[in-house]
């Protein structure tokens, strides 16, 4: 519900620019009543979709979640291409008025035909600006999972886990946009890399008939110390009972508040998985989290290297104060599908942290995923991945 209401008042605030923008600095379009009607209808219907969304939280409704959100989705993609279009074009304007101010003569007045023509031509590319965006934005949704190889670096790090590569694979969402056979392609291309441990952080399928499937071609993917998974939010969606029911048919350990112990030579690689609260906003669902690290971390040693899986990007403000744990591969976020310089580009503005990318607080590292697959279509700055680490001894 929190996250909903704050994506809400983002997209409330991102309308209210752009019609300053129009009407105050574009006053040729402002005066285009279509175009009036048009920037009224798509917000009211913006916040149809977001009301629809939020109803469906506390009912559960999940084909009211998937009605209202992805209206609100497409929406908030088209509010956010068009300002940005306009944001790019906005300094023409403001500088043609300057100049319209700076030269002298009374042939140069700010209304004169050449200016108007100018201006014309200018916004015109607006539209054609923002349909690129959205263009660009669900071209890199489908674009080939990338494989980025990520070093981690400890300073007392066991000799015999020097090198030592871990697959994360997070957030496929295998339905209508993400296939089986991407993910069987992701793996095959993983393989390359000789990982020697795969580690899937929950939301794997969307589409119920292909999720043994796709326990299968995990299952099957090739790593020395095995595959090895944890549950996200869309694992209860879709009905816990009958997915768990489909790990015992595979030989893939899925670890919800429990670890267990994976010998490397003569060192030891603690791994634990932590349950997903479904719903990450009442003081009960963050105190669930917080148990569920605690009881995923519980029968780890001293001496072992202590990695845990975790839906929830938020397990690292739990971790740290009980010490020992070394690394926390978590997704979820998909970044939020929109990225500048490896990080989330809406992380400025949501209370959640840890959205996208490498982070660290004491001695506990963190990486947050972008996922494989998406809720819509579209990334922006934001690629599908599936990160390879190595651990190194620094």
């Amino acid at each position: 519900m929190r996250y909903a209401l704050y994506v809400t008042t983002l997209y409330c605030v991102l309308y209210f620019i752009t019609l300053t923008l129009v009407a105050n600095l574009h006053g040729h379009w402002w005066h285009k009543v279509w175009l009036r009607r048009l920037l009224y209808g798509q917000f009211s219907l913006g916040l149809v979709g977001s009301s629809l969304w939020l109803l469906s939280r506390p009912y559960e409704l999940t084909w009211l979640l998937s009605i209202g959100w992805g209206l609100f989705a497409v929406l908030f993609l088209i509010q956010g291409s068009f300002l940005i279009a306009l944001l790019l074009i906005t300094p023409t304007v403001l500088g043609s008025k300057l100049y319209d101010r700076l030269r002298p003569g009374p042939q140069e007045a700010p209304t004169s035909l050449e200016r108007r023509h100018f201006l014309r031509r200018s916004l015109a590319v607006v539209p054609a600006l923002g349909v690129a965006g959205v263009g660009h934005g669900i071209y890199a949704s489908g674009a080939q999972t990338r494989i980025p190889v990520i070093p981690l670096n400890y300073p007392h790090l066991h000799a015999d886990l020097e090198g030592l590569k871990i697959l994360q694979i997070s957030d496929m969402h295998i339905g209508p946009y993400i296939q089986l056979s991407d993910l069987e392609k992701l793996l095959e291309r993983a393989g390359a890399l000789a990982p020697d441990l795969i580690l899937v952080t929950g939301d794997i399928c969307d589409h119920k008939p292909d999720y043994l499937a796709a326990l299968r071609l995990l299952e099957s993917a090739p790593a020395p110390l095995g595959v090895y998974a944890s549950l996200g939010n869309h694992e209860y969606i879709r009905g816990i009972g009958r997915i768990r029911g489909h790990f015992d048919k595979t030989t893939i350990p899925l670890l919800v508040d429990e670890g267990l112990s994976i010998p490397v030579g003569e060192a030891t690689l603690f791994l634990g998985g932590v349950d997903d609260p479904r719903i990450l906003r009442s003081e009960e669902s963050y105190q669930h989290l917080q148990n569920s690290v605690e009881k995923a971390v519980g029968d780890s040693t001293s001496d072992a290297f202590t990695l845990l899986m975790s839906h929830r990007s938020q397990a690292l403000d739990y971790a740290v104060p009980l010490g020992g744990v070394d690394l926390i591969l978590a997704g979820h976020t998909h970044g939020f599908q929109c990225g500048i310089a490896g990080r989330s580009a809406l992380e400025p503005f949501f209370p959640e942290r840890y959205i996208w990318g490498h982070y660290a607080k004491e001695q506990t590292q963190l990486y947050t995923t972008a996922g494989v697959g998406h809720w819509l279509p579209f990334r922006f700055g934001c690629p599908p991945e599936a990160p390879l680490f190595t651990l190194h001894r620094s």
